[in-house]
């Protein structure tokens, strides 16, 4: 029988394109008076999250579930302002335990202000190590758990039946990253 990781890696076409599935959902962070005591310091941190969660483990790994060039359309295409970027998708794990699920869109303006062969670093430390990336607003977005691929590692969050994700985009000279985290398992600080 397989781990839930095994099956998880082995299901990795479910995967879907977060942003575009959740066009109309997005709002921004100050909407969302009803956040979960526990997640409200994970959904607010405007610094690296990478950084936070590191404080709440022993070890903190990431695994890059894909990595491909796509092409864009709609309302990625219109924040990034190219044709086609990077998909970059990942599984954060504190202590084995997925905490986050990250997907990212890289445009080649990206790779060339050093956001390039990532690999398993998070791209939190890169884009924190740099400081020289500016974070827009967060927006928020409360996902209905099936809403999601059944292979998602997801076990009970704070509210049932919903999960909580957020997206920024990360703004350097004309380049910008969009980021979007979805919280599984309750994770909490």
């Amino acid at each position: 029988m397989l781990s839930w990781r095994g099956y998880y890696l082995n299901r990795i076409t479910d995967l879907f394109n977060l942003p575009n599935l959740l066009r109309s959902s997005w709002e921004p962070l100050t909407r969302h008076q009803d956040i979960p005591d526990a997640l409200r310091p994970l959904l607010c941190e405007t610094g690296s999250l990478t950084a936070l969660l590191r404080k709440q483990c022993r070890i903190l790994h990431v695994e890059v579930l894909n990595e491909q060039r796509r092409q864009l359309d709609g309302e990625v295409q219109t924040i990034l302002g190219c044709d086609s970027a990077l998909c970059r998708e990942v599984v954060l794990y504190c202590d084995d335990i997925p905490v986050v699920y990250g997907q990212s869109w890289l445009p080649d303006s990206a790779a060339v202000l050093g956001l390039n062969n990532i690999g398993n670093t998070p791209l939190g430390e890169r884009l924190f190590d740099q400081q020289a990336w500016q974070r827009g607003a967060i927006e928020v977005a409360m996902l209905d758990k099936t809403m999601l691929p059944s292979s998602f590692p997801l076990k009970e969050t704070s509210n049932g039946d919903l999960c909580y994700a957020r997206r920024s985009v990360f703004t350097r000279q004309n380049s910008k990253v969009l980021v979007c985290e979805i919280f599984l398992n309750g994770v909490k600080v």
